[in-house]
């Protein structure tokens, strides 16, 4: 399977930018997944909910979506990323999986941090799309440092992970090759690149998006500038580590001792 990520800067509350940028770097190329950052068509930075309002989208008629369901024809692959989704009046930081076909999933941002909490609701349910043969799960960010969220995902039987960041600290690269080896999992972290204002203040993403086999092993790994980076896997790895099959042969049933769930808000 080929899979990859596009790690780039996004452009500042300019969607038509972002989406032309994008399928000018990957036309052309033929890969089976490919993940982008979070907020991808509008970028992070924000003072209030108003200023995301006119890059919000109704899934159920999103300009992205239509756009990248056009350039997965072209490719024949699936695409994921993050983008800022409006519904029922509430704003969330969403996760969406796209095919050739269209839609395949949509996943609502878990875990926001306090900065996101000014504009976006939390949501609450874990999900996962099918990508011919794999089973992708989606996560954003901040989500990556919870290790329950993966833990479903894994109960569910995904095969890989694919979490779109934005973030500039140097912790969450530090997570990724843990989350991937304590669930016997692929993991695409798609990061960006470049820099974005906050309160007057300018500040860089870090980069650095990374693949990371079932093993934990990173077998790719981006730096701090634009990187579009496209690997073969394969999924018969997934359950089965290297190394780890050397303490376990059953890493599953090790798995099946516990129950995750998530408890709802004001619970």
């Amino acid at each position: 399977m080929r899979v990859g990520f596009f790690q780039y800067a996004v452009v500042w509350r300019d969607r038509d930018a972002n989406l032309s940028y994008i399928e000018s770097r990957i036309k052309g190329e033929k890969f089976d997944l490919l993940v982008l950052p979070e907020l991808f068509t509008s970028g992070y930075a924000y003072d209030d909910r108003e200023e995301l309002l006119p890059f919000a989208e109704d899934l159920s008629s999103s300009p992205t979506v239509k756009f990248l369901t056009e350039l997965m024809q072209k490719c024949g692959g699936y695409i994921t990323g993050g983008i800022p989704e409006l519904h029922d009046g509430k704003l969330y930081n969403s996760s969406i999986l796209v095919g050739s076909d269209g839609l395949v999933a949509s996943y609502r941002k878990i875990h926001v941090t306090d900065y996101e909490k000014r504009a976006f609701t939390a949501g609450s349910e874990v999900i996962w799309g099918q990508c011919q043969e794999a089973k992708v799960g989606l996560t954003i960010c901040f989500d990556a440092w919870f290790a329950p969220l993966s833990s479903i995902l894994k109960a569910r039987g995904v095969d890989i992970i694919c979490n779109s960041a934005n973030f500039g600290g140097d912790v969450t690269p530090t997570i990724i090759p843990v989350r991937a080896l304590e669930n016997q999992c692929f993991y695409i972290n798609c990061n960006r690149v470049g820099t974005e204002f906050f309160e007057g203040e300018e500040e860089a993403y870090r980069g650095e998006s990374q693949i990371v086999s079932p093993d934990g092993k990173v077998l790719a790994k981006a730096d701090n500038k634009e990187s579009l980076t496209l690997i073969n896997i394969d999924l018969a790895e997934v359950n089965h580590p290297a190394f780890g099959s050397l303490i376990a042969k059953d890493f599953e049933s090790e798995h099946h001792k516990y129950r995750v769930e998530i408890q709802a808000e004001g619970l």
